[in-house]
């Protein structure tokens, strides 16, 4: 029988009931159509064992360990390379997919669409009860949205929603937000950045939407994302400096290839991506309460970091009203004032940190 879908799950130090709950979901509906890989990173905690459990009992599983621990980018591209289906879709083995994802999927084994983007809903506990599988014609977007979504995954501006007509759940900056042709991702040599260790998909999307030409929408809730607070989005990272200049130097590269006379998308990219970068290291390293630096030592890596080209010019120059993110404007002037102490208090809390950003945010929309 010949395989239509491949389902590549990354997997490294998973807790075991997140795990099994994934991969059981999963199982219960693969077909001799379809196949599962377990993709393990050299995980260190059981991960690897459970994996090899489910692979030895179903042929339609296989377990791929990478050897070497090479980053969730090169899961995806190993993923790339072992697929055998038609169509390929990136999971994380602590999510959960749509019950009724696989049946689905296969009703448009023939679509001939590049990429298929799907809704996905956010849970903690357990997931939301389901619809039936989806069974209308996929939705096929105007030829100009490869190069918009292209342009919101490089400038992180998630503000093109409503241009597209797509509801807020069609995520597609993450690569789990869509099912992608396997020859059209190798036919157009579309990889992961090996060795980046953040926002991985934003660099990928930013180049495989700028060459899609056919994108279709399947309005229906294939992914679930579990919402965990011990996730990446909210641990300390003490190399966060280092992994956003590289993020960042990713980027800069797609608008050099991709648009380098377009003056609109270098102000939204400085407006948003690079504003949220700089978030991102307030927030996750410089004040997040897990840093064990002295006090003075982190001051200094602010001072360092905030006098940074780009971001010093994306400080200097941020709007919020042309960005929407009316949030960021009380910790951004309090950071063209350097006032370290301050920040250094309301950033470290975080209940503290979204009271007073909201509160500006509604004072500064209501003036602004």
């Amino acid at each position: 029988m010949q395989i239509h879908l491949s389902i590549g799950s990354a997997v490294y130090n998973i807790d075991e009931p997140f795990l099994r709950a994934h991969i059981e979901g999963i199982l219960k509906q693969l077909t001799d159509e379809t196949e599962l890989l377990l993709i393990d990173d050299c995980s260190t905690n059981n991960s690897g064992e459970i994996c090899r459990e489910y692979a030895a009992a179903d042929s339609r599983i296989r377990y791929i360990n990478m050897g070497v621990n090479g980053g969730l980018s090169s899961v995806r591209n190993r993923t790339i390379e072992e697929a055998r289906g038609k169509w390929i879709f990136f999971a994380d083995a602590d999510d959960l997919l749509s019950d009724n994802f696989v049946a689905t999927a296969l009703r448009y084994r023939d679509e001939d669409a590049q990429i298929i983007i799907h809704d996905r809903l956010k849970f903690t506990e357990s997931k939301q009860p389901e619809q039936a599988p989806y069974e209308k014609e996929l939705i096929r977007l105007d030829e100009s949205a490869g190069r918009a979504i292209s342009v919101s995954c490089l400038c992180l501006d998630p503000n093109i929603s409503a241009q597209l007509n797509l509801p807020t759940r069609a995520f597609f900056h993450a690569a789990w937000g869509a099912l992608y042709q396997k020859e059209f991702l190798t036919e157009n040599k579309l990889l992961f950045p090996v060795g980046q260790k953040k926002a991985q998909d934003a660099v990928f999307n930013t180049k495989t939407y700028h060459f899609a030409q056919k994108i279709s929408y399947l309005p229906y809730v294939m992914y679930y994302y579990r919402n965990n607070p011990q996730g990446i989005t909210h641990r300390y990272s003490k190399n966060l400096t280092e992994v956003l200049n590289s993020l960042i130097g990713h980027l800069s590269n797609c608008i050099q290839d991709y648009y380098a006379e377009d003056a609109d998308v270098k102000e939204r990219f400085m407006n948003h991506r690079l504003m949220a970068t700089v978030m991102d290291n307030l927030r996750l390293n410089i004040f997040h309460k897990d840093n064990p630096k002295p006090r003075e030592q982190r001051k200094q890596e602010f001072l360092s970091f905030i006098a940074q080209e780009p971001y010093k010019s994306a400080i200097e120059h941020f709007d919020a009203k042309k960005s929407g993110r009316w949030e960021w404007l009380l910790i951004i002037k309090l950071v063209r004032k350097k006032r370290f102490a301050a920040l250094n208090v309301i950033v470290r809390n975080d209940t503290l940190f979204r009271l007073l950003c909201g509160a500006y945010k509604r004072i500064a929309k209501l003036f602004g």
